[in-house]
């Protein structure tokens, strides 16, 4: 099945991100990163 397919199904949805979008998400990633490295985390 191809991402046309699931757009036609209503299944997925064309998205404009923006510069801020980006830039918040990117500064999760880079938190869950730093979290991930404390001791006594699960692993998941």
């Amino acid at each position: 099945m191809s991402l046309k397919n699931w757009v036609d199904n209503g299944w997925l949805h064309s998205h404009k991100s923006s510069r801020q979008e980006i830039q918040n998400l990117l500064e999760i990633v880079d938190r869950d990163i730093k979290d991930s490295r404390q001791k006594g985390l699960s692993a998941d």
